[in-house]
């Protein structure tokens, strides 16, 4: 039989709370003045701190490297899941059952992926100033980093399609269901009746670069049901595709709650023929820490993005496919 034996430490000789917070900051921010920015406190303060816990666990933790500091298979066995754990923590001592909308005076920052952010970004503001009246809001596009930063607690709340890969520790939310549609700025006679594939050659296409994209466009050009198909214009921006549409027999294809950015425009049902051929749903999510499920920031946060969307949804009027071909 083994026997596994504690070390045991004198108080004095254990860990302080605030020294992980400390270091969280640091394992997060890779850098020792943008850990005491964060936390209100001096770089030297930080730089103490840091090496009290080098003396700790016998290990540097940090080392200088391209440009910022970059943690120790030590220190990043410390640092994962950290900020969750330090979240939960906080919960118990300071527990959140009742939140004054009124007097929430904190900071809350969604990470949007494009191109949403285009569509919902001002409704969803104008929506939380109401509701959060005092709240500080920021908007950020979703990148490469978001997830990171949601799991470092730097960004609150995400919303983009659904599914995507997420670690384990954030939540996925789906909202609601979207469609594709076809979008024009005068009336397409062409559209409506079935998109008769003789007619592609004539009309250049505009895309919404949205997830799957990549995968659409090859089998759109090269499929004998579209002959002729081929995207000109591809964008994250609804700036740039509304002037596109604006050139003589060009059409978008995008999701449904897009059509919100291009009023007095033409929206159409895509034909059944090239439904096979077209996403056949496209939803969103919210995505927050799992750690942050319970509150009622994250529960308000997700009725009010989905009644958006869903307003958003009932309001637009898809041109029915007559489907003649």
């Amino acid at each position: 039989m083994i026997w596994y034996w504690r070390v045991y430490r004198k108080y004095s000789e254990q860990i302080n709370l605030n020294y992980l917070r400390i270091f969280n900051e640091l394992y997060r921010s890779r850098s020792t003045t943008l850990a005491a920015a964060k936390l209100g406190i001096t770089q030297s303060a930080v730089s103490q701190v840091l090496s009290k816990l080098r003396n700790a666990t016998g290990d540097p933790l940090f080392i200088k490297g391209q440009g910022q500091l970059v943690p120790t298979v030590r220190a990043t066995e410390i640092g994962e899941g950290l900020a969750s754990e330090l979240i939960q923590l906080d919960k118990r001592f300071y527990p959140e059952d009742f939140l004054n909308q009124d007097d929430f005076d904190g900071e809350i920052n969604f990470s949007i992926a494009s191109p949403i952010i285009d569509v919902i970004a001002k409704a969803l503001m104008d929506t939380v100033e109401k509701v959060l009246p005092k709240a500080k809001i920021n908007f950020t596009h979703w990148n490469d980093h978001s997830l990171d930063q949601i799991i470092n607690g730097d960004v609150h709340i995400g919303l983009n399609l659904f599914p995507i890969n997420a670690p384990k520790e954030i939540r996925q939310i789906p909202l609601v269901i979207n469609q594709a549609v076809f979008i024009s700025a005068k009336p397409n006679q062409w559209i409506e009746d079935g998109m008769q594939k003789t007619g592609f050659v004539d009309h250049d296409f505009a895309g919404i670069i949205f997830s799957g994209i990549n995968r659409l466009q090859p089998i759109l050009e090269n499929n004998d049901l579209t002959k002729g198909f081929k995207f000109k214009y591809r964008s994250e921006s609804h700036s740039l595709l509304s002037h596109y549409l604006q050139k003589e027999n060009t059409i978008l294809l995008a999701d449904k709650f897009s059509c919100h950015y291009y009023p007095d425009h033409y929206y159409y049902e895509a034909p059944k023929r090239l439904a096979s051929l077209l996403p056949s749903q496209l939803s969103y999510a919210l995505y927050y820490l799992q750690a942050n499920h319970q509150d009622q920031i994250y529960s308000d946060s997700e009725r009010v993005v989905k009644t958006l969307l869903e307003q958003f949804s009932s309001t637009i009027d898809i041109i029915p496919n007559r489907n003649k071909f």
